[in-house]
């Protein structure tokens, strides 16, 4: 999946979509995606304390969770929204020039909530992870109303 198929499957626009490519899936289980950290990112050095040219932690979290809805497309849902986050750990930053390997894989599974561990790793060391906890809205929810004026992770 490239970055013209993201953008029709994540609600995010320009420049909130944080991951380039799916590198594999396997819907409705696990996905690895690989995303490069430049320096001429808008999000670089935006003053959240971390050290120059690093990529802000909690735009880690995010790119996690975008690939965790990704891996829910193989169920009937239209669209799901973070909910959680537990056992966030950033164990290095994110410097431009990175290539970011996320992955997710569902551990829990109680529609409407979906529990995943997610990762994050350059050069095959472990960056960050978190567990990731998605809430999904069904289609039907979606046609009566529910959703509106919230951000999600992922649409069909």
């Amino acid at each position: 999946m490239n970055k013209e198929e993201l953008v029709k499957r994540l609600p995010h626009g320009a420049p909130f979509i944080f991951i380039e490519k799916v590198l594999a899936i396997d819907k409705g289980q696990r996905i690895k995606a690989l995303k490069t950290v430049t320096a001429g990112e808008e999000v670089i050095n935006a003053g959240d304390g971390a050290p120059q040219q690093a990529f802000p932690f909690v735009l880690l979290v995010e790119s996690m969770a975008q690939a965790s809805g990704l891996v829910l497309e193989a169920e009937e849902i239209e669209m799901a929204f973070l909910t959680m986050i537990n056992d966030a750990r950033h164990i290095k930053p994110a410097m431009a020039g990175d290539i970011l390997i996320i992955e997710s894989e569902l551990t829990k599974k109680f529609p409407p909530l979906y529990v995943f561990r997610a990762s994050i790793s350059v050069d095959g060391e472990i960056i960050a992870m978190a567990e990731i906890t998605l809430t999904s809205i069904t289609r039907a929810a979606t046609r009566a109303g529910a959703g509106r004026g919230t951000t999600g992770t992922m649409r069909r």
